[in-house]
């Protein structure tokens, strides 16, 4: 391209010389005129005129050799370059047809090998099948064989009964149903005070149901006031920008996973499901701060121990600040401006807790809202009584399981009605609103010094609306839940003991000790003890894996 531009310039030049050299000749030989004669004049204008034509042929070849030798330069320079160009394509495409084979290589063997389980799965699944037919089949057998053995021993029943019918009725001098009458008559006179027994349990059973249809009635009437049906998980998913990651994730011989693991105290699922890796645990703070984590290793690309302890630590600061806002943001959803800020960030734990399924947050606010307005109703209706206050009412409610909200990894005394009373001593709360703390699950709502606190019982009574309400709650998980954290505090209670997580969806209890506060063959004697505890103190279904860790870390500075 740049040839096409030189040659006209160069053309340009030259010619734009021969102009110059022209003016100049032309000039000299007007001055030269005015001093000569006629004839002279004539003559030496012809020679003038011949030594300049020779001299512009003379430039014109010099300029023309001086062009074509150019010329064939740039010529030569480009075929030169283009060659150059040429062949650094080649080598560019070259290797990018090599990585491009490398890629179908390793996808061609991730199919074969994922072939290859699901031949095996195939097989086994067909296995099982042929045996599960064969069971079925005998099955049919026996179950054919049953109802022909059911039919005869009903058959020799009818006909032995028959028998002895016809030998009592020989025997009592009596016929069939004068015998149905007289055991009628003697069942009246000896069985009168069973059936009023009967009778009066069917009563209280009737009274009992009508309680609860009421109590469903009232569920109906203030669901406005009802959240979302409860829905409880232990997992949590986080997608992955590829399949490389999971390779990253694991990393050289498991050492990255066993970090994570061991600094996040949760358990790592990296399974065949294409870019997911599931988190399980039962603490949901935990399983929050691992999704982080993995979220913010995986955005910037370096996965080791460090790295994995520095965004672990910044992942818990974002979601302690997420604890505190959905704390303020509970507060003044119900108009309160009072609590402390301490209080208010005990307060947003609640988002992380469930009871039987339930978010304990939001369970907590729908109360508050109830007891507001049945508090309001109240003192509608009955503006003769003392009038119920309403603020405490509103606090009451939001605090009533507050102690659940106490983490379990500080080793806290006490179930969580204890551990709520402390809290509101701790801050200076009104009476009342301990007693809507300590009452809502045993009704207890006279207090020795001040006596019957009416928004206690309204707050029990909110507290039953709101987690009884059909859908609102889980048995299950909570049971799971509850015993997941005796485990851990049996391992975290033992001496020299730092914490113990439950892992490998709660088939394995790790425990870890202080190496400097017990040795490899005191951690053994340790081990066994925590088993032998758990066997006693938790009623758990199959098989626990105690897991003892001991190991070394040695920090030093650099200045």
């Amino acid at each position: 391209m740049e040839s096409v531009y030189i040659i006209p310039a160069i053309l340009f030049i030259i010619t734009l010389i021969v102009i110059l050299i022209f003016i100049t000749v032309s000039r000299k030989t007007k001055t030269s005129q005015d001093s000569l004669s006629i004839e002279d004049r004539q003559l030496e204008e012809d020679k003038i005129r011949y030594q300049n034509q020779i001299e512009l042929e003379t430039l014109q070849k010099s300029l023309k050799s001086e062009y074509e030798a150019k010329k064939l330069l740039l010529e030569k320079d480009n075929e030169v370059a283009f060659s150059k160009i040429k062949l650094e394509a080649m080598a560019e495409l070259k290797e990018e047809e090599k990585e491009m084979r490398k890629r179908i290589l390793d996808l061609q063997e991730n199919i074969d090998r994922k072939e290859s389980i699901l031949n095996e799965k195939l097989e086994k699944f067909e296995d099982e099948k042929k045996h599960v037919l064969g069971l079925k089949d005998e099955i049919d057998s026996i179950k054919a064989r049953l109802v022909q053995k059911e039919s005869e021993v009903i058959l020799k029943e009818t006909q032995q009964q028959e028998i002895l019918n016809t030998k009592l009725t020989e025997i009592a001098g009596l016929s069939k149903s004068e015998a149905k009458d007289q055991i009628l008559e003697v069942s009246k006179t000896e069985m009168g005070g069973e059936l009023l027994e009967w009778q009066k349990k069917m009563l209280e059973n009737a009274e009992e149901e009508a309680v609860s249809k009421a109590r469903e009635i009232v569920a109906l009437a203030v669901q406005r006031c009802s959240s979302e049906v409860a829905n409880e998980f232990t997992i949590t998913t986080v997608r992955l920008p590829d399949e490389d990651a999971k390779g990253k994730i694991i990393g050289k011989g498991g050492r990255n996973i066993q970090w994570l693991e061991k600094t996040l105290g949760v358990e790592l699922v990296i399974d065949e499901t294409p870019e997911v890796v599931t988190i399980s645990g039962f603490n949901s703070i935990r399983r929050h701060i691992a999704k982080k984590t993995l979220e913010k290793l995986l955005e910037d690309g370096r996965i080791h121990p460090a790295s994995i302890e520095e965004m672990y630590e910044k992942s818990k600061a974002e979601i302690a600040q997420e604890i505190a806002e959905s704390g303020q943001w509970a507060v003044n959803e119900l108009g309160i401006y009072d609590f402390p800020a301490k209080l208010i960030r005990i307060i947003g734990r609640l988002k992380y807790r469930t009871s039987y399924g339930q978010n304990m947050l939001r369970h907590s606010i729908e109360m508050a809202k109830l007891a507001a307005l049945l508090a309001k109703e109240m003192n509608t209706q009955f503006p003769q009584r003392n009038p119920v206050d309403v603020d405490i009412c509103i606090k009451g409610a939001l605090l009533h399981d507050i102690g659940k909200a106490i983490d379990e990894e500080s080793n806290p005394k006490g179930n969580h009605i204890d551990l709520g009373e402390r809290v509101c001593e701790t801050f200076g709360l009104d009476w009342r609103i301990r007693k809507c703390v300590s009452s809502h699950h045993d009704e207890s709502y006279y207090d020795a010094e001040h006596g019957f606190c009416l928004e206690a019982a309204l707050v029990d009574a909110c507290d039953n609306i709101s987690g009884g309400r059909m859908g609102a709650r889980k048995e299950t998980g909570e049971a799971y839940f509850q015993r997941m954290e005796s485990l851990e505090k049996i391992g975290e209670t033992t001496p020299g003991v730092t914490k113990s997580w439950i892992m490998r969806g709660s088939r394995e209890l790790w425990v870890f000790f202080d190496t400097e506060k017990i040795t490899p063959g005191q951690m053994h004697t340790a081990t066994r003890e925590i088993a032998k505890r758990i066997q006693t103190e938790v009623k758990y279904p199959g098989e626990i894996k105690i897991v003892g860790l001991w190991e070394d870390k040695i920090v030093e500075y650099a200045a």
